[in-house]
């Protein structure tokens, strides 16, 4: 009967696992589950980062490329502020002269052609999420021009100054691109 009596005994311990076992059992897997996320969601924000990064950086290269392929054939200037340029340019193709402006207009960098006098009609984005927009004259010396519009003549050189900003939901990206421009007469 003893015998009998711790058979039954060894039986009951054999089967299954003891609660504190499956306790044990389902905290770790819960902190694997919970490292795993966190690994996941680490790489999805420095994916969205490096994203927002790649954008501004090629926003900010085409517009760059833009501006200075137009400025460098500049023929003449209209007009020269520190957030806006008018000038006249032949366009590639065409045997015109035309009217060419770039300025700012709130979270944009705006591109005006015409034959005739620029207006808002004539208006094409050419970035948008822009924070800055800066332009810096100077001579054929490299000397800084302290009142470009009153020495339209003497501008030889520019420096452009584009400042983009690309907001998410959880990450904001500031970036800037600064080129100098030799105008080519």
């Amino acid at each position: 009967m003893k015998e009998l009596i711790t058979r039954a005994r060894a039986v009951d311990r054999e089967e299954g696992f003891t609660l504190v076992e499956l306790i044990i059992a389902f905290i770790i897997l819960a902190l694997i589950v919970y490292a795993a996320f966190n690994l996941l969601d680490a790489n999805i924000t420095a994916g969205s980062v490096y994203s927002m990064k790649a954008d501004i950086s090629q926003e900010l290269r085409e517009t760059g490329s833009t501006m200075v392929d137009q400025l460098r054939t500049a023929n003449s200037f209209t007009d020269a502020q520190s957030e806006s340029v008018v000038f006249t340019s032949y366009i590639t193709g065409d045997a015109n002269l035309y009217n060419v402006q770039f300025l700012r207009q709130g979270e944009e960098i705006i591109q005006r052609i015409n034959i005739g006098a620029l207006s808002e009609a004539d208006n094409k984005v050419i970035a948008s999420n822009v924070t800055g927009l800066q332009f810096s004259y100077y001579d054929s010396t490299g000397s800084l021009l302290d009142s470009p519009s009153s020495a339209l003549n003497s501008i030889a050189l520019i420096k452009i100054v584009v400042t983009m900003t690309l907001t998410s939901s959880d990450n904001v990206m500031t970036d800037s691109m600064e080129t100098m421009v030799r105008i080519r007469k």
